[in-house]
């Protein structure tokens, strides 16, 4: 099936074509509603990625580029793809001010299962990352398990598995604002999600946790991200303002709005991250077992939630900011609060696996058990058995990686001798 005008896409994109391939020619296709891709549908358009020497895309060869953009103010997921879906060689153009993200792959039901492709796309949403009650918002690719209504019915997507793959290609976003080009979630208990990125280019950060309540209990879900050669990186014209964050990954965690939740228990995050470079931010690598908003009666503990971190060959690069406090290669960390006297729960566990990895020189990096806003809280105030754990000692931790200033204490390393 060839299509050549939005009529004809809007057209195709029907039920009844689940299971097709649809060819999208060269040209501009102007959308005024989100759209939906069917299950086991190929969207490909005829765009032709270019690659710099190291193999990264670089954007679409001129005369070829087939672009999806945005051009109304409608909510939503531009692209919202089903099982089985692959897009290939199409750009995406989203709406400044428009609420949604540009493509979602997203749980439909309780117990769904659910596996998408991203190949050779570009992204471009302008939009600033935000939070609303459908979930998140300005967000290049968000995979997610879904509560569609928050503490009402329908419930949450209990038991859902979510997967995306993205490879070879380039997402960008607004280059002042929080940056969201992968938006990582579970919102439903019990349930999982899972992407695996290969030698993309994201300009902006990335945001993944394990299980967050909203207000419904989410527990007991996994979520995986398997990164290989991608570079991350911030293209704001003052790398110093605003601060950015790179990576923003936490296992289980309240909301950062004040619902009133209960506990959020047992969830777990695992990263893998092979040869990735990442660029430019104020905060590379944000990571804690467990974070918590609020006290109660607003929110309650975040409790036995875990982190699993791999570094391998990992090359970091902060701006200096003429040596300012806000920077950091790391900021590592079992519990995470916002408030020097709030604590955070118990059992939350970040273990990290550092190696091979380059980071910038002396910066403002923090690692704890339990961190605040202003580094490690008071004993009094830690909870039980919230830990930071790396993998190995001090001195291999030395022998093994570079220009990582300061490195962590000896009290964080599985082996002390």
């Amino acid at each position: 099936m060839v299509v050549s005008n939005s009529v004809e896409l809007m057209a195709a994109l029907v039920p009844e074509n689940a299971g097709r391939r649809i060819r999208v020619r060269v040209g501009d296709y102007s959308l005024t509603l989100p759209l939906t891709v069917r299950d086991q549908v190929t969207l490909k358009g005829e765009g032709v990625m270019l690659f710099d020497g190291a193999g990264l895309p670089t954007g679409f060869a001129a005369g070829t580029r087939t672009t999806l953009t945005m051009t109304a103010n409608a909510p939503g997921n531009v692209l919202t793809l089903g099982n089985g879906v692959t897009v290939r060689g199409i750009a995406i153009q989203d709406l400044a001010g428009r609420v949604g993200n540009s493509i979602g792959v997203v749980s439909r039901d309780a117990g769904d299962r659910l596996f998408a492709t991203i190949a050779e796309v570009e992204i471009v949403n302008p939009n600033t990352h935000t939070i609303v009650p459908s979930g998140p918002a300005g967000c290049g690719v968000a995979v997610l398990t879904l509560n569609p209504n928050p503490g009402g019915d329908p419930p949450p997507h209990a038991g859902a598995a979510i997967a995306a793959r993205l490879t070879r290609s380039l997402i960008r976003s607004n280059a002042t604002g929080v940056g969201c080009e992968l938006f990582a979630f579970n919102f439903a208990p019990a349930a999982s999600v899972s992407v695996a990125l290969t030698g993309n280019v994201v300009v902006g950060g990335i945001i993944v946790s394990g299980g967050v309540r909203r207000p419904d209990a989410v527990h007991d879900s996994r979520a995986e991200i398997r990164s290989q050669r991608n570079l991350y990186r911030n293209d704001s014209p003052n790398p110093c303002v605003p601060q950015r964050l790179g990576w923003n990954a936490q296992r289980g965690s309240g909301t950062p709005v004040p619902l009133p939740i209960s506990e959020t228990e047992r969830n777990a995050l695992r990263i893998h991250s092979l040869d990735d470079r990442i660029e430019g931010f104020t905060t590379a690598v944000l990571a804690a077992g467990g974070r918590r908003f609020f006290a109660a009666p607003i929110a309650g503990p975040t409790t036995d939630n875990s982190v699993d971190l791999q570094l391998i060959g990992t090359t970091i690069t902060t701006p200096s900011c003429g040596g300012a406090t806000l920077v950091a290669d790391f900021r590592l960390a079992g519990a995470l609060v916002t408030g020097a006297s709030l604590v955070p729960g118990d059992g939350n566990t970040l273990r990290a696996v550092i190696r091979g990895v380059t980071g910038s020189g002396s910066r403002s990096s923090a690692y704890a058990d339990v961190l605040g806003p202003t580094g490690p809280v008071s004993p009094a105030i830690q909870g039980t058995g919230n830990r930071l754990k790396i993998a190995g000692n001090l001195q291999a931790f030395a022998r093994t990686n570079r220009a990582i200033d300061p490195a962590p204490g000896p009290e964080f390393f599985a082996s002390r001798k």
